[in-house]
């Protein structure tokens, strides 16, 4: 066992102790965090799917990001090895994903498969398969030198079906110790920087570089090789570089992008490409330009690149596959500023496909730091960056996402369960503001308490795994419009401007059996909902993120007349 794998292993010891789970499920949930992102505490319970018969997929995650989306399918073994059995058996989940007929479909005994599989292929048909990116993985604790050449043809077999422009984007990655410590590390970067040196054209002869300084401001415009370009994004394997994660690459697929693979790797073209392409603008908190005429160069700290993903990310394709052409020149624009509202004017102005920002850039936003010291007052750790509190022991500890956070508060507070279900982006966008205003900490931390009580009521009954198609889909997909429900119910009330939310928040942390007799007639009320829409039965994914059932919902609860639950529907419940 080398260091890496040692590392690998001591992880998923502390998860295993953090999380409560089986050394094998703690290193699926280690694996997932690590390569999607998403931290473990935000971790969705429908997204796990093994099990009998799951065809070798552990995993299958789905992010909306407006009309596109990125679908994680991941298969995991604690082992130090790459088998190639394992690769012919996740080729058959993804077939099953993909081209087995409906029918086939409702045979597989693994219910969580089944409904994983209806789901991922609901979000492709409403966005099309050009914008939907898919992102497979076999992940182990083994050494990804060392496959053997039959495992090779097997994942070459997986891309020659799956990789031919039916998707924006597939891609399948063998990872091993040395990619998961290497992911962990830039995942957990204390301050998710990129700082840089890269050489630039200079000649003191011919002007080739501008340097602008306005009002305390300074930019510099100059002129770099693409291959250096191309190594400072292959070195970032987390895509910190970019406003949005690098997935927000749209492929190599695209005809624009095509045509700067093209250009920058034909030795006819390559020499052109400065004149053909818009460049690259980069922010940073600092930049210092050596014109030594020997070594020219510009010292970056903290850089990300707003406008030019696609032309970075073809750049780095193009070195990868040993195609980049030398004499391939890029422009660069740099601004240095650390003024968060001028860097939100720069992103916009100058690529308005990146104005969404993501969790990570809203990290350290001064209500995120003043809502994580407000969270401790109640006793909880309130996690602004993944693996905030991976140092500490979280024995008697409660850690909560603030992305789970702003989905609750999103569902209930905003009355929008189907944008906190399945457009949750919009908690760092266009809902960003009124989540995250500054005020009282009380609605989003009771809001969450009863999504957590909804969670271990439906744990308890086991709902999750119910032979009632409709019911069990609902809790596994629709558990923030059952958020939604039995807050009104059990408060009685869509206010949440009340004076007695402290008073709520005590009685569900005292005495969490409080919720526990709405939470059957909730789960009734959500699906006879369904059951008396044709639309809805026809399709469950759409109407879950549908605004007409949002609607509806609203409509029943303020209406006053409520169905009664079924006697046969256990009221057990969990502490949360």
């Amino acid at each position: 066992m080398n260091l890496r794998q040692q590392l690998v292993e001591e992880r998923v010891s502390i998860t295993e102790q953090d999380l409560g789970l089986p050394r094998d499920e703690a290193f699926e949930r280690f694996c997932h965090t690590t390569y999607t992102g998403i931290s473990s505490h935000a971790f969705e319970a429908g997204d796990w799917v093994d099990g009998a018969e799951d065809k070798q997929i552990d995993l299958i995650t789905i992010v909306d990001n407006e009309g596109e989306a990125d679908i994680y399918i991941i298969s995991t073994k604690f082992v130090k090895s790459f088998s190639s059995n394992a690769i012919i058996q996740f080729r058959n989940g993804l077939n099953w994903i993909f081209n087995k007929s409906r029918s086939d479909i409702e045979s597989i005994e693994n219910v969580r498969f089944k409904d994983k599989i209806n789901e991922v292929r609901s979000t492709i048909n409403g966005i099309g398969y050009s914008n939907a990116r898919i992102h497979c993985a076999f992940i182990t604790n083994g050494l990804s030198s060392n496959l053997s050449n039959e495992y090779d043809r097997e994942v070459l077999t997986i891309l020659q079906e799956y990789d031919n422009s039916t998707f924006q984007d597939f891609t399948f990655e063998s990872i091993g110790a040395d990619e998961l410590i290497s992911m962990l590390n830039m995942l957990e970067k204390t301050d998710r920087s990129i700082d840089a040196e890269i050489p630039i054209r200079y000649d003191t002869n011919n002007p080739s570089l501008i340097r602008y300084h306005s009002e305390g401001l300074k930019g510099l415009v100059c002129s770099a090789a693409a291959t250096d370009i191309a190594t400072i994004v292959n070195q970032d394997r987390s895509g910190v570089i970019f406003d949005s994660n690098i997935r927000r690459f749209l492929g190599s697929s695209g005809e624009v992008n095509r045509d700067i693979n093209n250009t920058c790797s034909d030795a006819s073209s390559s020499y052109q490409f400065w004149f053909l392409n818009n460049g690259i603008t980069i922010i940073c908190d600092k930049f210092d330009p050596t014109t030594d005429p020997d070594n020219p160069h510009v010292k970056v700290t903290n850089l990300q690149i707003v406008n030019g993903c696609q032309t970075a990310s073809a750049l780095a394709i193009a070195a990868n596959s040993g195609s980049l052409k030398a004499d391939t020149r890029v422009l660069l624009r740099i601004y240095e500023t650390q003024d968060p509202e001028l860097i939100d004017k720069i992103v916009l102005t100058t690529n308005n496909q990146n104005r969404i920002s993501n969790r990570d850039l809203k990290a350290n936003d001064s209500v995120q730091v003043d809502m994580e010291a407000a969270f401790l007052t109640y006793g909880f750790l309130y996690e602004r960056k993944v693996n905030q509190f991976r140092s500490i022991s979280l024995e008697g500890k409660r850690v909560v996402a603030n992305e789970v956070i702003g989905q609750c508060y999103l569902a209930t507070v905003m009355k929008k369960p189907a944008d906190a279900r399945r457009r949750k982006y919009k908690v760092w966008s266009d809902y960003y503001n009124h989540i995250f205003s500054g005020n009282s900490i009380e609605p989003h931390l009771l809001s969450f308490l009863i999504y957590e009580g909804a969670k271990s009521w439906i744990n308890d009954n086991n709902i999750s795994k119910s032979t009632n198609n409709l019911e069990r889909k609902l809790v596994n997909n629709g558990i923030f419009h059952i958020t939604r429900i039995v807050a009104f119910l059990w408060r009685g009330t869509d206010s949440w401007t009340t004076n007695n939310l402290s008073e709520n928040i005590s009685a569900v942390l005292n005495s969490p059996e409080v919720l526990v007799s709405h939470l059957p007639q909730t789960l009734t009320i959500l699906t006879e909902l369904i059951e008396s829409n044709n639309v809805f039965m026809r399709d469950l994914d759409g109407a879950l993120k549908s605004n007409i059932l949002e609607t509806e919902i609203t409509r029943i609860l303020h209406q006053g007349s409520y169905p009664e639950a079924p006697s046969n529907l256990s009221q057990g419940f969990l502490p949360i």
